[in-house]
């Protein structure tokens, strides 16, 4: 590894600087932690976040108990150079409690605090639609159009797949915004239900769709005269 420009970072006095975690996939805000000169550096070698912990004086990584760890996708500076950005896959949730990210506490208009689960991203929307389908499949009740799917067979979940895909085929052609919205809506609420059918999570889609970021997807020129 090329050696880090360090006195580009902004320390405070305590030698430490401020580092925003942000999900890469999605922008997701995950957690906030401080980090000296050489959790950048362990950061940077390793490409598994380290922070300094201020209350434990201690050097740590992410994850080192729990197994969430966060591996680092890129670090940025900002303007002034006092604060981190650093943008990870993470690896399980991040926030101690369980939940994917720290800050789900909302500040109500009235002043209230709140320590309602709360996803701000819409990643996060399809996981709670995905969880609802999943809880839906395993507690199926007599008024959940879900359930009565999953009753139904496979074959009927895919039926319903062709079906709403024919309807975001008809509503792009016809040019229609609102009808292309809620048709594709409806075909990813669908294809939901399929991952569920199939115990297939939202994050190994996330995963494959990643390892295809940055990759051409034009294939060479078959040779003269060959048959493709």
């Amino acid at each position: 590894m090329a050696e880090i420009d360090i006195q580009a970072f902004q320390f405070d006095k305590q030698g430490l600087i401020p580092a925003v975690i942000q999900d890469w996939r999605d922008g997701t805000v995950l957690m906030l932690g401080y980090m000296n000169r050489e959790a950048v550096e362990r950061t940077m070698a390793t490409r598994s976040v380290h922070f300094w912990s201020r209350s434990r004086n201690c050097l740590w990584e992410k994850g080192e108990t729990s197994g969430h760890r966060l591996v680092l996708k890129d670090l940025f500076l900002d303007c002034d150079r006092d604060t981190l950005l650093i943008k990870a896959d993470p690896v399980g949730p991040t926030c101690h409690t369980g939940e994917r990210a720290c800050f789900f506490c909302r500040v109500e208009v009235d002043g209230r605090v709140s320590d309602t689960k709360t996803n701000s991203s819409w990643g996060g929307l399809l996981e709670q639609l995905s969880a609802t389908i999943g809880d839906r499949k395993r507690q199926p009740t007599g008024d959940s159009y879900v359930a009565s799917l999953f009753a139904g067979g496979r074959d009927r979940i895919l039926k319903k797949v062709v079906e709403e895909a024919g309807e975001v085929v008809l509503a792009s052609k016809g040019g229609n915004r609102s009808e292309i919205v809620h048709e594709v809506a409806d075909l990813l609420f669908h294809m939901l239900i399929v991952l569920c059918d199939h115990d297939i999570t939202l994050p190994e889609i996330y995963q494959e769709l990643a390892g295809r970021m940055g990759k051409s997807g034009l294939r060479r020129q078959p040779p003269a005269g060959s048959i493709q």
